[in-house]
């Protein structure tokens, strides 16, 4: 912020005192403007340039000595801000504040491909995924990335919950036990329930008797974990 107001004086200032200094070179200040601007950035057209002592020495002494370096340090800022807010947005620090999205619950090859069948449907709609994975590699604009537990109001909170479109529940690979996997996607859709209970809700099940102890909370879809789970959970969405 303060690299980007002192470029900015500097402009103002140069661009005010080479008229007086150098009234013939610089009859206005959008002239002065111009070269001041085209000299810190190093990028000098020729087609101004000082003629006087006076106007020579502002040039290297102001503009060479201190623009270029104000300018190239707001470039390294820029580049530097860029790729820090690529690092959060990977590592899913980041709050989501679109709307109409779709949040997926846990990363995984079946979110992959349900991603994969979400944008074969639709070429605008945007996917939230929820896990607690170090960091992701996001290959698509569209996709975004929230660290943190599906039962958290925080997390769900990030994730804009409250405006998404739907919610899909995938069983986690990472539970062997499938009444321990149909047990924690339960607490997720209660969870998304509690919060918002207006929003589209599929989960994948693993075992059918499990279905029934949905029952007391409303989830719009089931799907049985098959090899077509993808398909039918962005099926159920986006008929």
């Amino acid at each position: 912020m303060a690299l980007g107001i002192s470029t900015i004086v500097l402009l103002i200032l140069s661009a005010l005192v080479l008229p007086w200094i150098e009234p013939e070179t610089f009859p206005d200040v959008l002239t002065a403007l111009w070269y001041t601007t085209t000299a810190v950035l190093s990028v000098g057209f020729g087609d101004v340039v000082p003629q006087t002592l006076g106007g020579k020495l502002y040039t290297m002494i102001v503009l060479y000595g201190f623009g270029i370096g104000l300018i190239a340090s707001l470039i390294g800022k820029a580049f530097d801000s860029i790729g820090l807010f690529r690092k959060h947005r990977e590592r899913g620090d980041l709050v989501y504040e679109g709307k109409d999205h779709i949040i997926i619950i846990d990363w995984s090859h079946k979110a992959i491909n349900a991603i994969k069948e979400i944008f074969s449907k639709d070429e605008n709609v945007e996917v939230v995924i929820i896990d607690n994975i170090e960091k992701t590699q996001i290959v698509d604009d569209r996709i975004h990335y929230v660290k943190g537990d599906a039962t958290d109001d925080k997390v769900l909170t990030k994730a804009n919950i409250l405006k998404c479109k739907a919610v899909l529940i995938f069983a986690d690979d990472g539970i062997h036990d499938q009444m321990l996997t149909d047990g924690k996607s339960l607490i997720i859709a209660t969870t998304v329930e509690r919060m918002a209970p207006n929003v589209h809700i599929t989960v994948e099940v693993e075992r059918e008797e499990h279905v029934q102890n949905f029952k007391h909370i409303q989830v719009d879809n089931f799907i049985l974990s098959d090899a077509t789970i993808a398909k039918l959970a962005v099926g159920s969405i986006l008929k």
